[in-house]
């Protein structure tokens, strides 16, 4: 309107029509209109695409971030370490299959990609009811319940894992089921070499290293635990303090390696003379223990004798030298309640010193 008014205020339309006519006249006034309102909205244009040009570039910026982070979080979810991770679409097909997936179940990206999950790493064992669960939680949202599973390796292998799935809806609206594992069969065997080493350390611990007898304290604890029965049932036990007459000659004499040789026969030959019951401990040296559960003095002193009678009999054979051997023997029972097991165990030492001081070679029982 407004370029229409200043067309005619100048008399430019008369001029025109004096030269060309009405048809030439009007063609001319619209490319006129038209180049000026042409002018008109390219400065109109420019003036709004001026205003908002930050906010484009601020747009382009935050695109640009998007995608940066989109592309690092599918590095970072490829390339996790220790958790397989794989897609599988409502036809059971493979969607995603990570670098953990080929580690875990030998299956390269390429040849998983596009084959139906139970062709790959299913066993037979669980194969309708795993297609079950796939088939009720696209059509139902019925949660598969997470724990473990059994899936197998390339090779056949069966492997444990700890499985966990789920629904995720992709950009396009298409609803794609996701499986997180973590091998578990590693980590059980790890495990278990774990329970067989404490176990051993645990053995060690309580176990003489040159003997293999229970050690000091082992048989200490050994010692507690028939008291506190006899506290329950008044079941009378005894406890003989053992050691070898002159043991510190044989060492000086023979060798130390003698010595350890004379000190693991005089072991063997206790064990060979007790009961399957009964327990012979290294208390330390050449100092031993008998702990004989529902075996009164009288019963202990028999056994004593019986273990003196055997050493003094059957020297121990050492490089071809014949060591001969004798020990002293002090034997207390538990009947009260009163008593600590130290003291118990001093007992015992007093009635072995007061055989020292007979002579040696006896067995004392302590009244």
């Amino acid at each position: 309107m407004i370029i229409y008014i200043l067309l005619k205020v100048f008399h430019i339309p008369n001029y025109i029509y004096s030269l060309y006519g009405n048809f030439e006249y009007k063609l001319i006034e619209l490319l006129i209109i038209f180049f000026v309102s042409t002018i008109g909205l390219i400065v109109f244009t420019n003036k709004r695409f001026n205003e908002n040009k930050k906010d484009l570039y601020e747009w382009v910026d935050l695109n640009n971030k998007l995608n940066q982070y989109e592309s690092k979080f599918e590095n970072i979810v490829y390339n996790v370490s220790g958790i397989a991770i794989y897609g599988i679409g409502k036809d059971h097909r493979v969607t995603y299959w990570n670098r953990a997936c080929e580690k875990m179940f030998g299956f390269e990206n390429s040849k998983a990609v596009g084959k139906k999950i139970e062709d790959l790493i299913v066993p037979n064992s669980i194969l309708g009811n795993f297609k079950k669960d796939i088939d009720k939680y696209y059509e139902s949202n019925i949660e598969i319940h997470h724990g473990e599973i059994d899936y197998l390796h390339e090779n056949g292998t069966v492997l444990n894992v700890l499985t966990s799935f789920h629904k995720q809806e992709n950009i396009f609206g298409i609803h794609e089921l996701y499986n997180l594992s973590v091998d578990l069969t590693e980590l059980k065997r790890i495990k278990k070499e774990l329970r067989k080493s404490n176990a051993k350390l645990r053995t060690l611990a309580r176990t003489d290293s040159l003997t293999h007898l229970p050690n000091r304290y082992s048989i200490l604890e050994k010692i507690n635990h028939e008291k506190l029965k006899y506290e329950r049932s008044k079941e009378i036990f005894t406890i003989a303090m053992v050691d070898l007459d002159n043991f510190k000659e044989i060492n000086d004499k023979y060798g130390h390696n003698c010595g350890d040789f004379v000190l693991k026969q005089f072991s063997n030959i206790m064990v060979n003379l007790v009961r399957k019951q009964d327990v012979v401990g290294r208390y330390g040296g050449d100092e031993f223990i008998l702990l004989l559960p529902q075996t009164n003095a009288s019963g202990a002193l028999h056994l004593a004798k019986l273990i003196l009678q055997k050493i003094t009999k059957f020297p121990i054979k050492c490089k071809g030298i014949e060591i001969s051997l004798t020990a002293t023997i002090g034997v207390i029972d538990y009947q009260d309640e009163e008593i600590t097991v130290d003291d118990l165990i001093k007992k015992a030492d007093k009635a072995m010193y007061k055989g020292k001081a007979q002579g040696k070679n006896k067995a004392i029982v302590l009244k």
